[in-house]
C-alpha cells in the first residue's frame, strides 16, 4: 500500500512538473514575440524630384514596434495578424482539438528579415524500412505561418525533415489557408483552427503511405531522364539537341546527378529515392544565394517550388 501511494505521488509530481515546464516554455516563447505596427511610407521629397520618386498616397509599411527596418510594404486596408494573436489562436486550437501534440516542442522562428513568421509543433515521426533495408525516419511538424509583406496568407502545413540527411520539405497538398484576423468591438476574437489541424494530422498518415508506395516503385534510366526533363524543363538529351550556350543547365544537371548518386546508394533506385535526391539537391546544393538561408530557400523560394513539382510528378505514380 505504501509503495502504491509512493508511485501515485511520483506520477502526480511528474504531471505537475511537466505542466510547469510547459508553461515556462510557452511563457518564454510569448516573451520573444514582437508587435507589428502599420505606418505610412514616407519619402523625403525634394522640389526638383520627379513625381515617380514621391511616396504613393496609400502606401504603408509594417514595422516592429521596437524599431528597425520595414518588414513589409502593404496597402491601406491590410491588417496584420499579430504574432501574439497567432500564438493564442494556436494554443486554443491544440487545446480544443485535443491532439497528441507536445507543446514543449513548440518553436517560433522569424524568416526573411522578419517579414514572415512560423510556429511549429512536432508530430509523430514517419518510419519504415526502405528498399536498401535502412530504417528511414522522417520527423514531421505541423507549422503555422504568416507574412507581413503580403506574400503569404495565414497558412497551416506539414513540414518533413528526413533524419539521415536533414532534407527538409513542405508536404505537397497538405497546406491550408487559415481564417484571418477577426475583430469584434475592437478586440481580437480568438479563432480555432481545429478542422484544419485535423486535416493535416490525417494527411500525415496518408503521406506516410505514399512514401512507402514510392519506395516500392523501381525506376529505370529512361524514367529518370524523363523525370529530369519534367522537373527542370530539360535533360542532357534535350540540351544536346538545342543551340546556344547551355553551360549553366549542364552544371545544374551534373549537381543533381550527384544528389541522385548519394540518395540511390542509401535509399535505392526507386521513386522514393528520386524524391529524396531532389530534396537533397534543394536542401544542400541548389541555393547559391549568400543572403537566403537553405531553410528559407526550401520554405519560400525556388527550393519550395522544386520540391512541390517533384512531389506532383512522383505522387502521380501512386495516386
Amino acid at each position: 500500500m505504501e509503495q502504491q501511494k509512493s508511485n501515485l505521488m511520483t506520477t502526480s509530481e511528474n504531471i505537475i512538473g511537466n505542466a510547469v515546464a510547459t508553461q515556462q516554455h510557452l511563457a518564454k516563447i510569448e516573451a520573444s514575440l514582437f508587435e507589428v505596427v502599420k505606418m505610412p511610407l514616407v519619402v523625403q521629397n525634394h522640389p526638383d524630384m520627379p513625381d515617380f520618386f514621391k511616396a504613393p498616397k496609400d502606401a504603408f509599411g509594417h514595422y516592429k514596434s521596437n524599431g528597425g527596418q520595414c518588414i513589409g510594404k502593404v496597402g491601406k486596408d491590410s491588417t496584420a495578424m499579430q504574432p501574439k494573436e497567432f500564438f493564442d489562436n494556436i494554443l486554443s486550437t491544440v487545446h480544443e482539438f485535443g491532439a497528441d501534440l507536445d507543446l514543449n516542442t513548440l518553436k517560433f522562428k522569424e524568416w526573411c528579415g522578419s517579414s514572415k513568421i512560423e510556429f511549429s509543433i512536432k508530430m509523430f515521426p514517419l518510419s519504415f524500412k526502405n528498399d536498401k533495408g535502412l530504417d528511414d525516419i522522417t520527423n514531421l511538424s505541423v507549422t503555422f505561418s504568416t507574412s507581413y509583406d503580403g506574400s503569404k496568407s495565414n497558412v497551416i502545413s506539414l513540414y518533413t525533415e528526413r533524419l539521415v540527411c536533414t532534407n527538409g520539405m513542405v508536404a505537397n497538398k497538405l497546406q491550408g489557408t487559415l481564417k484571418g484576423r477577426n475583430t469584434i468591438g475592437g478586440k481580437a476574437k480568438i479563432l480555432s483552427y481545429a478542422s484544419e489541424l485535423a486535416q493535416i494530422i490525417n494527411g500525415a498518415s496518408e503521406f506516410k503511405e505514399k512514401m512507402i508506395a514510392l519506395d516500392k516503385i523501381k525506376l529505370n534510366a529512361s524514367q529518370i531522364e524523363a523525370y529530369k526533363k519534367s522537373l527542370f524543363g530539360y535533360n542532357k538529351a534535350s540540351l544536346l539537341a538545342s543551340e546556344g550556350n547551355q553551360t549553366k543547365k549542364y552544371n545544374i544537371l551534373e549537381r543533381f546527378e550527384e544528389s541522385i548518386g548519394i540518395e540511390f546508394e542509401r535509399t535505392g533506385q526507386t521513386a522514393f529515392g528520386l524524391l529524396q535526391a531532389t530534396t537533397h539537391y534543394t536542401n544542400h546544393v541548389a541555393n547559391n544565394s549568400k543572403k537566403v538561408s537553405n531553410e528559407e530557400y526550401i520554405r519560400f523560394n525556388q527550393g519550395f517550388k522544386t520540391n512541390a513539382k517533384a512531389q506532383e510528378l512522383l505522387f502521380a505514380l501512386v495516386d
